[in-house]
């Protein structure tokens, strides 16, 4: 989820503020989220479940994504961002309700479905990045 997340973070930056910009970000977007992950992982294994930096990474970044719509777009089809939000905060809810959902199902957990919501998340970014055009500007 975080990747693809990071993903985004660069997406709209490269599409509402600087193409330059957004490339030069992701790899460290992608260094920073996978090291929310790891520090996650490291302080369950210590024992203490931190989720701080992890969940920083995340609020932080979905306030920049809010602050880029403030730009205009340069691209066709930034509705899309609209399903890929849309998967994200299904993938939270899936993780939130992880337990509930598969005493419901009995066969998938929440956890499992917020990984196929995140990659449906991801698949439309690259719908999206595959069909867009640029916006012709109006005179």
């Amino acid at each position: 989820m975080t990747i693809t997340f990071m993903g985004m973070v660069a997406a709209v930056i490269a599409e509402r503020i600087s193409v330059r910009l957004g490339l030069w970000l992701l790899p460290f977007l992608l260094c920073v989220g996978l090291a929310s992950v790891f520090e996650w992982y490291w302080s369950e294994v210590c024992g203490a479940g931190d989720l701080r930096f992890y969940a920083a990474v995340q609020a932080y970044s979905a306030l920049v994504i809010l602050l880029a719509f403030l730009f205009p777009r340069r691209y066709t089809r930034t509705s899309d961002f609209a399903f890929v939000i849309g998967f994200y905060a299904l993938a939270k809810a899936l993780e939130l309700y992880d337990r509930p959902i598969f005493t419901a199902l009995h066969f998938a957990s929440g956890h499992t479905l917020k990984h196929l919501s995140a990659a449906a998340a991801g698949f439309c970014i690259l719908r999206m990045l595959e069909k867009r055009k640029p916006v012709v500007a109006e005179l």
